[in-house]
């Protein structure tokens, strides 16, 4: 269950975006979400979703894609653990001291 705080940030950034996905990431409780890699020390969002167009949010960035998208990246920064189990998003390990 999304907090209604987070629910108050997500439309917040809502209103900031033109999704062409109609906002499913949140309408489906966070566990519709493209596909993607949070590197939490470069705050990139690697965008893993293979559809053809391309997403408008994914970015060339090297020989990745990133994803720009401000919905995603809030909900990859700040909730990720939470729905690691429903999508591929994973939290790169910090480098040993």
């Amino acid at each position: 269950m999304i907090a209604d705080e987070d629910r108050k940030k997500f439309a917040e950034i809502q209103a900031q975006v033109e999704c062409t996905k109609k906002f499913a990431c949140v309408e489906a409780a966070l566990t519709d979400l493209c596909k993607g890699r949070y590197y939490s020390d470069l705050d990139i969002l690697e965008c893993l979703e293979k559809t053809e167009p391309p997403c408008k949010f994914a970015r060339p960035f090297g020989c990745t894609l990133v994803c720009t998208c401000l919905l995603r990246k809030f909900i990859a920064r700040n909730f990720d653990q939470w729905s690691a189990e429903d999508t591929s998003l994973v939290r790169r390990p910090k480098p040993a001291p």
